[in-house]
């Protein structure tokens, strides 16, 4: 898919990821942020982890974004929209993403040591029929600092 979102373009939605990965952080729940944009990388849905407070294992940022996203469209093929996240997504997420139609992807820090199970966005993307673009480690260790903090106040 082309996208119009350049480098500089990255590092400020990623930076808006950070801002939702804040909130989620603030209500004690794991610290990730995910923001989903249109080619033009305009903000199209703003969402962060509530699995603590829903009381909801799937409630991680990116699968919140997705499927307000797909309420709010009537539709569940996202495939004109970016997932830009503080972190690597993991398996489910990762997953959800591309069941959506999802192509593109950009992240921050990589993914934790302690993602259960350690399959990465690299695994899904060879396990895929769909072309992914991906481009991980913008803002890398500003984003993981802000996680580890986050770790450390999470409920």
């Amino acid at each position: 898919m082309e996208h119009f979102i350049t480098p500089p373009m990255a590092e400020s939605l990623i930076r808006e990821s950070q801002v939702e990965a804040q909130k989620a952080i603030d209500e004690g729940n794991p610290p990730f942020g995910c923001v989903i944009t249109d080619v033009y990388g305009r903000i199209v849905m703003r969402a962060h982890n509530t699995q603590n407070t829903d009381h909801d294992p799937t409630a991680h940022a990116e699968i919140n974004a997705l499927s307000r996203l797909g309420r709010e469209l009537g539709n569940r093929s996202l495939k004109e929209y970016i997932m830009v996240a503080n972190a690597e997504s993991c398996s489910m997420c990762a997953s959800a993403a591309v069941k959506a139609y999802v192509e593109v992807f950009f992240y921050g820090a990589p993914a934790e040591g302690r993602m259960n199970p350690q399959i990465h966005m690299s695994d899904i993307a060879d396990a895929t029929s769909m072309p992914l673009q991906i481009t991980g480690g913008i803002l890398a260790e500003e984003c993981a600092a802000q996680i580890a903090l986050g770790r450390q106040t999470e409920k």
